[in-house]
């Protein structure tokens, strides 16, 4: 999963469980929470509802609104364990922060509305065993090839620079 994808749905949790905690119902806090990531990110309320569901690999949107129910009455294990499974190790700690900053009872401390990260695309060529290497590695941590790339891309450019940055 992307890591906007991560984003989303953990804003998604994060409004419906102000909803949720204001008395508002699960369905109407789930749609209020999906409806505000749509508008922040410009993209249609399916495809946001897509990724509460079909990217978290459940067959239909009643599961993730139990799991959101059950997470907002004070046990969010379920809903934490299936974007765990779904993600890299590398969002783990992400995931981890954001749930236990959830409170029992379904409030969350506010989490600011920032504008996506601006990104550019590079095109980059790997060797065939290169990738399959790449491959491998992706599948064992449960992400994509391309997600798994610039994890650890963006770690070595970081190192190189620090290196860089301390020998001038």
């Amino acid at each position: 999963m992307r890591q906007e994808t991560l984003e989303q749905i953990i804003k998604v949790i994060s409004l419906a469980a102000q909803r949720y905690s204001i008395g508002d119902g699960i369905d109407r806090s789930y749609q209020y929470g999906v409806s505000r990531v749509s508008q922040e990110y410009g993209i249609a309320y399916q495809t946001i509802g897509d990724a509460c569901r079909r990217r978290l690999g459940l067959d239909h949107v009643g599961e993730f609104k139990t799991m959101l129910k059950t997470c907002f009455e004070g046990d969010p294990s379920q809903l934490r364990d299936v974007l765990m499974h779904k993600n890299s190790r590398f969002y783990h700690d992400k995931i981890n922060d954001f749930f236990s900053k959830l409170k029992n009872g379904g409030a969350t401390t506010e989490i600011k509305a920032e504008k996506p990260d601006t990104f550019v695309t590079y095109t980059v060529q790997l060797r065939k065993s290169d990738s399959d290497v790449l491959k491998a590695l992706a599948q064992l941590l449960s992400g994509e090839p391309e997600e798994v790339l610039v994890d650890v891309a963006v770690e070595a450019i970081k190192d190189r620079m620090k290196k860089t940055v301390s020998q001038l």
